[in-house]
Order: C-alpha cells, then sequence, then structure tokens
C-alpha cells in the first residue's frame, strides 16, 4: 500500500475540545443583552448543545467496496528483486491499483485529530465525503493478501475511533452543564447591573443593540443552526418557582403511585376532586403559606396552584384519560391558566383502563401534537415526562409541563 494520507494524526482532539468551550462561552457573551435575558433558556441552550455537540464517526463495516482500480506505475528502485541498488531512480514497472471505500456516519473532520490515547503506528488513508478511501498498489496484487491488508486496517481503524468517541462522549456529557453554566453567568451579571443602574436614580439614554457575532464552530454540521431570535420586548424580572422545589414538588406527587399499589380499595371509588384533596393535604404537609397556612389552594374543581402577586405560577391539572381529545384539551386548559415566564405546571392523567400501557402510549403520542409544544426534556419513568412548551402568542415564554400517569385501582362490580 502506498498512501502518503495519515488519519488521526498532526491535531490534538483535547485542542479542540478546549476551543469549542471557550467558544460557547464567546458566543454567550457576544449575544445581545435582551437574548440573554429574555429569550427562551431552553431553546438558548439547546442551540449551544446541537451547534458543539462533537459527532465521532462510525464506520459501517457491511457497506465496504471497491471505488476504483486499475493500472499505475510503481517505482521499484528500492526493491531487491528488480536490481537496482546503486542504479539512479526512479524505475518505473507497470504495475496495478485497487482503492477500497470505507462508509461511514458522523463527522470525518474528526479523522484529522488525535485522541488522548494514541499508538505510533500510522493509519494510512485518506477521507473523500462520507467515506474513507484505502489504495493499495503493487506489480502484482493477490486478493487474499489485499483483503488481509483490508482487515487489518479496519480494525486498526475502530481501535482509533474507540479512543476518539471517549474523548469526544466525555466532552458531550459536560456540553450541557458548560453552556448552561455560561448562560447563567452572563444572566446573573447583567441583572446586577441592571440593579446598579436602577439603583444610581438617574435617566438613561440608551442606544441600539449591535448584532451579536455569531462564532463559526470548528467542525462542521450537517445541517444548518438557527440561534434563537432576540425578543423585541425587554425583558422584565419576574417571580418563578426554582426548579429544586418543582422537583420535590412533583416526587411529592409521584409517590401517590406507589401509595395507590399499596392501597387499592382506597382509590377504587374516588373521583377527581377526591384525589385532588388528597393531593393537596400531602403537599401542604411539606410546604406552608405566609397566611393561611396552606402554600397549595384549590380553584375550581381540580386545580392545584401556587399564586404569587397575584398571579398563577405553578399550577397542576388533574384529568382522568378519555382519549387524546381530553388530553389536548387539559393542556390548553394549563395553558390558559399560566401567565409568568418559566411557568411551571403538571398533568396528572388518572386511568382506569385495564390496558394501562395503551394509555402511556396514547399520552406520548398526543402531547407533542400540540400547537404550542417544543420538545421533551426528560424522561423520569415510563410514567413521568418533562416537556417544554411555549405559551400561546409568545413563543419566548416557556412553560414547563410535567405529565404524570397514575393506573388507578378499577372499582369492583
Amino acid at each position: 500500500m502506498n498512501n502518503h494520507e495519515i488519519l488521526f494524526y498532526g491535531k490534538d482532539l483535547g485542542q479542540l475540545i478546549r476551543a469549542y468551550e471557550a467558544e460557547v462561552m464567546k458566543e454567550v457573551e457576544g449575544w445581545d443583552k435582551n437574548k440573554v435575558l429574555a429569550a427562551s433558556e431552553p431553546d438558548l441552550i439547546a442551540y449551544l448543545v446541537e451547534k458543539y455537540t462533537l459527532d465521532p464517526p462510525r464506520i459501517l463495516k457491511d457497506q465496504v467496496h471497491v471505488a476504483d482500480e486499475g493500472e499505475c506505475q510503481i517505482d521499484v528502485s528500492h526493491r531487491f528483486e528488480y536490481d537496482n541498488w546503486g542504479r539512479p531512480g526512479p524505475h518505473l514497472v507497470p504495475g496495478q491499483y485497487v482503492t477500497i471505500a470505507i462508509p461511514f456516519e458522523g463527522d470525518g473532520g474528526l479523522f484529522g485529530f488525535r485522541a488522548s490515547s494514541y499508538t505510533t503506528g500510522a493509519v494510512r488513508g485518506r477521507v473523500a465525503g462520507q467515506v474513507v478511501q484505502i489504495t493499495f498498489r503493487d506489480v502484482e496484487l493477490k486478493a487474499e493478501q489485499v483483503r488481509q491488508e483490508i482487515d487489518n486496517t479496519v480494525r486498526e481503524i475502530e481501535r482509533y475511533l474507540e479512543w476518539t468517541v471517549n474523548d469526544c462522549g466525555a466532552w458531550n456529557q459536560r456540553l450541557p452543564s458548560i453552556a448552561t453554566q455560561c448562560l447563567h453567568h452572563r444572566k446573573t451579571r447583567l441583572l446586577q447591573q441592571s440593579n446598579m443602574v436602577s439603583a444610581l436614580g438617574l435617566p438613561m439614554k440608551r442606544r441600539p443593540e449591535s448584532a451579536a457575532n455569531i462564532a463559526v464552530p470548528v467542525a462542521r454540521k450537517k445541517r444548518p443552526l438557527v440561534v434563537p431570535p432576540t425578543p423585541k420586548a425587554a425583558f422584565k424580572p419576574e417571580w418563578a418557582l426554582p426548579d429544586a422545589e418543582y422537583d420535590y414538588v412533583l416526587e411529592i406527587v409521584g409517590r401517590l403511585s406507589l401509595t395507590m399499589e399499596r392501597s387499592p380499595s382506597t382509590f377504587a371509588n374516588m373521583h377527581e376532586e377526591q384525589i385532588r384533596d388528597l393531593i393537596l393535604v400531602n403537599l401542604n404537609g411539606h410546604y406552608e403559606g405566609d397566611a393561611t397556612g396552606e402554600t397549595f389552594n384549590a380553584q375550581g374543581k381540580t386545580d392545584i396552584l401556587i399564586r404569587a402577586d397575584g398571579k398563577n405560577a405553578f399550577i397542576a391539572e388533574c384529568k382522568f384519560w378519555e382519549g387524546p381529545k381530553t388530553l389536548t384539551a387539559a393542556i390548553d386548559q394549563i395553558l390558559g391558566y399560566l401567565t409568568w415566564r418559566d411557568t411551571k405546571a403538571a398533568l396528572l392523567v388518572f386511568s382506569k383502563n385495564v390496558d394501562f400501557s395503551k394509555v402511556l402510549e396514547g399520552i406520548a403520542a398526543t402531547v407533542p401534537q400540540h400547537p404550542s409544544y417544543k420538545r421533551e426534556l426528560k424522561r423520569v419513568s415510563d410514567t413521568h415526562v418533562r416537556y417544554l412548551f411555549s405559551q400561546p402568542g409568545d413563543p419566548d415564554r416557556d412553560l414547563y409541563l410535567a405529565v404524570l400517569a397514575f393506573n388507578v385501582p378499577k372499582q369492583a362490580e
């Protein structure tokens, strides 16, 4: 084989990862102030994660094929059997070549980077589009020998790619927290600056914000990324339920499923309002309101909510499963109740169906069809999934919706 291009050589993958980390911070620092404060935080983080995620190649061994073959000239100046020693060269004789193509998925640019683990041996080949080309040349090529060299080369590429995958995987795992941290640091700093300026008590003449300069990623992406737009309305600080409290509230509510399993006869004859009241008792056993002694209150027939400054900041809706239309209507109802930015909500779906798995499938298929749906955030369990929605008419205002399903024991005949 005679191919002078070397894979996994020349550039350091660790340096690329450090450059990516610096680019994340640089991009966040370059964003418009109002984008950082008023745009959807999950959308901004998701954009950064998608843009800077490394996609290591994965070779497709079952698709290896011959890309080209033909005649060529072979230099035999240094080959003993041709008796050319001491004679000026080159000495060319007719020969043949065959080029093997190894298809792959992922970012081919990473074939040019050396991972933190490597050997001193060279893997020769050339990346062309989505294939690695390996060319073999000799005066006479023997199929058995070429086949053996192909297998050896594929195994060597796989070994190097395993090291690449390890380094990329470690970076990809850290990336969401890095993006979140950079965004939170910038947002905290901007809020502190705004508070300081407000404390001066002096009028301020505003200047137009310059457009953000978005850094080009070091490695190519297959499809163009669109940075979330800067909201037109100026940012206004608003009250929000902390994430830790949201998690704790949902943990308390989720324990109801275990209670139902242990005491099925207690729940078999309960209606929505009765289950709602039981949840309220449990929640208020963990929280205490400022005046009434109850942080969580009931409004109407099925609402569970926290109010702040006269507005709903957290709301849970209790519904028995009656099909996709009922679920969509319940989501619409929640969206209509909530007015805060980054609001937390929960939809508690109770089912007395014998086939509970079908109910879970129906929920999973119905939620993403809602026009305000943005993405699934986290699958806590088969019966507890977190989603991100936008509030109707205002895509910059996020709604965090947890959908929890409960298998309620059916009433005995």
